[in-house]
């Protein structure tokens, strides 16, 4: 029991004093089951783990869309979900001020990337993207035995527009070209004039899958716009994916949908769910909807986190790409392999490799409490020299 009460009264010590060379003085003579530990959790003495890399929202789902949820659940999860689905068709499709035809609804947003990619399968198309984005439609093309075409992004991690651009107008078959906007994992958008005017001039066999999982968090910022606006104007070259898993927190739920001109959906809904969506799902995803003031706390949440982040970021002059998105891709000054591991042992999942260099990090943004919690973690992995 005593060296239980020694042992607890010189972590107090630690933290107080810091974790610099103080930690190297206590060490030298604590016991070794000290050392270890103190080793192991700098800041977050906890056996929660923290989880900042799936690009989770943290605040967690709207009270409204929970209570919706279980009430659906409790009258009628027995009864398959035709009607519900039905309803919520219309409903999004009022939301969106497009036709009910138009919309594609999927279990995650990556349902729907599935389905555009198994229509473009049937037309024998070639995959064009950025590389890095987010990785779904690379490994379902590949499953369809279709080639990918990776267009690396530049130094400062800018989508190459004109060189995507060049290599889809060298194709002798239909193209699919995969664009996430804003970009998962560099967090930056493609401007949407540039973006307008490729589509505007592509040829018809050209697709342009828009995936905008993080649109609410880029709406407002300069130089970006929805794609949905061209399929408002009727063009058919068009899908825009978007999904409640980001800004509604709604990832375990699995909704997401696809919006088209009705030529498109047509073409893409065979390979889609059709109605297999889960009821409470779509209960919970009816009820975010008309939830104004969870929609505006969420913004804000992710807002003041980022600028927590990277006000730390900027203090350790570790460089970053500005986001328009709820994660931000950072450089290490350690390889990422130990960086993440070393994390990992302090209870705060980072994420995995993302681009090619060894030393760029996506972090997602917890709430502030828990971005605070990173932040001071990082600030003790600089004094260790461990990033």
């Amino acid at each position: 029991m005593k060296a239980h009460i020694d042992l607890r009264s010189r972590r107090n010590f630690l933290l107080k004093l810091g974790y610099g060379a103080t930690l190297a003085a206590v060490a030298s003579y604590a016991p070794s089951i000290f050392a270890e530990t103190a080793a192991k959790f700098l800041i977050r003495q906890s056996t929660e783990m923290l989880p900042l890399h799936f690009n989770e929202n943290s605040l967690g789902m709207s009270v409204k869309a929970m209570n919706a949820a279980k009430q659906a659940l409790i009258q009628f999860g027995n009864r398959y979900a035709v009607e519900h689905y039905n309803g919520f068709v219309s409903e999004l499709a009022a939301h969106h001020k497009v036709s009910e035809q138009q919309l594609i609804l999927g279990n995650g947003s990556t349902e729907i990337l599935s389905a555009v990619v198994t229509y473009a399968a049937t037309q024998n198309a070639v995959v064009i993207e950025p590389t890095p984005t987010f990785g779904a439609l690379k490994g379902y093309s590949e499953n369809h035995g279709m080639k990918v075409i990776g267009v690396p992004v530049d130094d400062e991690f800018i989508i190459d527009i004109a060189a995507m651009k060049a290599i889809a107008l060298k194709q002798n078959t239909p193209v699919l070209i995969n664009l996430c906007n804003p970009n998962n994992p560099t967090g930056n958008i493609v401007k949407h004039q540039a973006l307008v005017n490729w589509i505007s001039n592509a040829p018809d066999n050209h697709i342009f899958l828009i995936d905008e999982a993080y649109y609410d968090y880029a709406v407002g910022i300069d130089d970006y716009q929805s794609m949905l606006s061209m399929i408002q104007a009727g063009n058919d070259k068009v899908v825009v994916s978007r999904t409640f898993s980001k800004i509604y927190g709604m990832a375990g739920m699995r909704m997401g949908y696809g919006l088209a001109t009705e030529k498109m959906a047509a073409l893409i809904k065979p390979f889609a769910a059709g109605f297999n969506i889960n009821v409470a799902g779509i209960a919970a995803a009816s009820a975010s909807l008309t939830d104004t003031e969870y929609y505006a706390r969420s913004l804000a949440s992710n807002a003041h986190s980022k600028k927590i982040l990277t006000a730390a970021l900027d203090e350790l002059s570790l460089d970053y790409v500005p986001s328009h998105t709820n994660f931000i891709l950072h450089r290490l000054g350690k390889p990422l392999e130990s960086y993440t591991s070393k994390m990992l042992e302090n209870n705060i999942k980072v994420g995995r490799k993302m681009t090619e260099s060894p030393y760029w990090n996506r972090i997602s943004l917890g709430t502030p409490d828990q971005t605070q919690q990173f932040v001071e973690t990082l600030r003790a992995f600089r004094e260790r020299d461990w990033v």
